[in-house]
């Protein structure tokens, strides 16, 4: 009678610790992401603003496209349009060819997205891409 209480004061607060360790040791839950774009790591220069960087190879068939696509991204960020700066790249060992990539002002690289020629497809890059940045700009006080 007397180890009623401790025994469910016990219960209480370790049964819910059991209970999610169970959990995420049996793969029970996913941690579900909302960025639609491929998470990257990597660094590029620092900036004052956050930047859209297209990487463009030697023989780019999209670039003019991709720019233009770019350009109205810019135009569809309203009054965020000001943190937000686009900038084009060569290819290279950290940039790989073909994507637009998200970085911070201080460099690093947040998230990529493919481009490959196609219109519609680009143009639906272009709003997963818009969604991810505005609530990147949302939710940040940098840049």
């Amino acid at each position: 009678m007397k180890h009623k209480p401790v025994l469910a004061l016990l219960g209480v607060f370790l049964l819910p610790l059991a209970l999610a360790w169970l959990v995420l040791e049996q793969g029970w839950f996913t941690a579900g992401t909302r960025g639609q774009g491929e998470w990257v790591q990597g660094h590029i220069d620092e900036a004052t603003q956050w930047r859209l960087v297209l990487t463009t190879p030697n023989d780019c068939d999209y670039c003019e496209s991709a720019g233009q696509l770019l350009n109205n991204l810019d135009l569809a960020l309203g009054r965020d349009a000001e943190r937000v700066t686009v900038v084009q790249q060569p290819a290279s060992d950290m940039l790989e060819a073909g994507f637009v990539y998200i970085a911070d002002p201080p460099g690093m690289l947040i998230m990529r997205y493919p481009l490959v020629g196609n219109e519609q497809q680009d143009l639906g890059t272009g709003r997963l891409l818009l969604q991810d940045l505005r609530r990147l700009l949302k939710f940040s006080r940098a840049g």
